[in-house]
């Protein structure tokens, strides 16, 4: 399963995904890849630009979940992602 998402920092997913009891793979803060009971998810950034604009972009995180549990990891996660971070 796939997902992106603009305007959520990486920071705040790998927090997420630690609240979510997965370890991240590598350095905590630099971590690109998540691993729970059952699934996985790694994850990429890239910045892309607002249409209409020639200046203004946004951070684009592209998200990959698998495993037999990412129905109910992508439902979690995204009602963590919806509520923002404040």
């Amino acid at each position: 399963m796939e997902l992106s998402l603009r305007g959520l920092p990486e920071w705040l997913i790998r927090e997420y995904f630690k609240e979510m009891n997965a370890c991240l793979v590598g350095n905590e803060t630099e971590a690109t890849k998540a691993i729970g009971d059952g699934w996985s998810v790694s994850w990429t950034q890239q910045q892309v630009q607002i249409r209409g604009s020639r200046e203004l972009g946004l951070t684009q995180i592209d998200l990959v979940f698998v495993g037999s549990a990412i129905g109910q990891v992508h439902d979690e996660f995204m009602k963590k992602a919806q509520r923002g971070g404040g």
